[in-house]
């Protein structure tokens, strides 16, 4: 499985989120949902604008808040520094952390995730820890390539 491992230093988010399922089967369907909704909505054409960015550029994702029934899924970008975003939008502070970075060219991100967790985990040496999860995506609609980004530390 193709990964790197990664320090990275605090950085900030901004988007919109919703509460989405633990459960697996619901949350595959939640969240498509949610990302839908979030294009109609204009949020994602209002992030894009405030960003300088062409209004169909795809957004990243982060996971966080996870409480065991559900988590926080948010449509989400790096904050620039001195950016005031309006008060629909939610920041994000992530502490520095040490990243496992699993690319993903065909942007097949759902079976990727069971990848990580049921081949990659036991074998890896390394361990989860507290933190967001991302998924990065980079491109285009149509021509997008993705990332997930999930904290870990060595056992």
């Amino acid at each position: 499985m193709n990964y790197r491992i990664e320090q990275r230093g605090a950085f900030e988010m901004f988007g919109v989120y919703g509460l989405v399922s633990q459960d697996l089967q619901t949350a595959f369907t939640d969240v498509p949902q949610f990302r839908k909704q979030c294009d109609e909505d204009g949020s994602v054409d209002l992030m894009n604008e405030l960003l300088g960015r062409f209004g169909n550029t795809v957004l990243h994702a982060a996971l966080y808040d996870h409480t065991g029934e559900s988590f926080k899924y948010m449509v989400c970008y790096h904050l620039p520094k001195g950016l005031e975003i309006p008060k629909r939008f939610t920041k994000l502070s992530v502490p520095a952390l040490t990243w496992a970075i699993f690319p993903e060219p065909q942007c097949d991100l759902q079976k990727l995730w069971e990848r990580v967790y049921t081949e990659w985990f036991p074998k890896s040496g390394y361990e989860q820890v507290e933190g967001p999860q991302f998924e990065m995506y980079y491109g285009m609609p149509g021509h997008t390539q993705g990332e997930i980004w999930i904290p870990v530390k060595k056992k």
